[in-house]
């Protein structure tokens, strides 16, 4: 192998695996630097908040590979869990709450489908109006206040402690979020629908693949894991309001494209997303803890989010050279 080659595969490699890179670096930085970084309290919080977004991380995921983008997906989340809320506080019995969340987020994510396939819509457009929709009608039904929640077990969804203070009940319901989904895109016929939708949806129509149905399906079930993340994050502050779903979305899709999902459709991975949201809330949390100033937080993670970016861009023109 000659001195290019090896350069060429040492730079695949680091396309490849950079994000798992840059998280064992900045996870060994912010231990050193800050003696905070590894205490409980520090952890129990960084996994408090983790799981919200890491669920819509998975959520997009899903629907990137498949060849769409949703820009509605934190007011998706935030719309069915605030009428879980409403629900129970009137007193509905908790399995009946449950059945609204899932079904608000499926609902509104087979609307969001139906107008993309239906009239040929782009998906950016699309949801980027109906995010617009979701969030003015919650802002007025609520008057962009916060609505506290009166049930003890509607707080516990996400609160329940599972291992020590530390390891509490949302954490569980990621992990297994992303157990069933890592399971679902390898090993399952729909899993394979959805990179060959997202690769080239003509060749799959061809080959006999339902690609409107399917895109249906993944919307749907998108809707449903935004629900999930909705309900945990109204549960976890123990009430809600309509601001808490602000740039969820984007967070979530650059989590995933740093994680090695391709923006164009048809290449990513569960796992190297879920990697993906780790980095960013690691060095947010990390930043926090040094005292950096909220602003230059929002500049500095805007910056990785722009260089993820340009990385999946030249990791797509590399494989079309190759």
């Amino acid at each position: 192998m000659n001195k290019t080659s090896k350069k060429l595969d040492l730079r695949t490699l680091f396309m490849n695996y950079s994000v798992y890179i840059v998280l064992i670096v900045l996870l060994g930085y912010f231990s050193i630097a800050n003696g905070d970084f590894l205490s409980t309290y520090n952890i129990e919080n960084f996994l408090q908040q983790v799981p919200p977004v890491g669920i819509l991380t998975v959520a997009y995921t899903m629907i990137l590979i498949c060849g769409y983008v949703d820009l509605s997906i934190g007011y998706v989340g935030m719309a069915a869990g605030m009428l879980g809320l409403y629900a129970a506080n009137k007193g509905i019995p908790a399995p009946i709450v449950l059945v609204i969340v899932l079904a608000t987020g499926a609902a509104l994510g087979t609307m969001n489908a139906l107008l993309i396939k239906k009239f040929d819509l782009p998906s950016f457009i699309l949801t980027l109006g109906s995010s617009y929709v979701i969030k003015g009608m919650l802002g007025f039904f609520t008057n962009e206040q916060f609505i506290g929640s009166d049930k003890a077990w509607y707080n516990a969804i996400a609160t329940t402690p599972i291992i020590g203070d530390i390891f509490k009940s949302n954490a569980l319901i990621f992990v297994a979020v992303i157990l069933i989904f890592v399971f679902v895109m390898k090993n399952t016929r729909f899993g394979k629908y959805t990179y060959a939708v997202g690769s080239n949806p003509e060749a799959a129509r061809l080959s006999g693949i339902d690609t409107d149905k399917h895109v249906i399906k993944v919307f749907i079930i998108e809707g449903m894991l935004a629900a999930v993340a909705g309900l945990l994050i109204i549960s976890n502050l123990q009430g809600g309001a309509s601001k808490d779903a602000n740039g969820l979305d984007l967070f979530a899709m650059a989590a995933a494209i740093m994680g090695g999902t391709s923006f164009s459709g048809g290449i990513g991975t569960i796992g190297g997303a879920v990697a993906g949201i780790l980095t960013l809330q690691v060095f947010k949390n990390g930043l926090t803890l040094m005292g950096v100033n909220s602003f230059l937080q929002d500049t500095v993670t805007g910056l990785v989010i722009i260089l993820a970016i340009i990385v999946d861009y030249i990791k797509r023109k590399t494989s079309r050279n190759a």
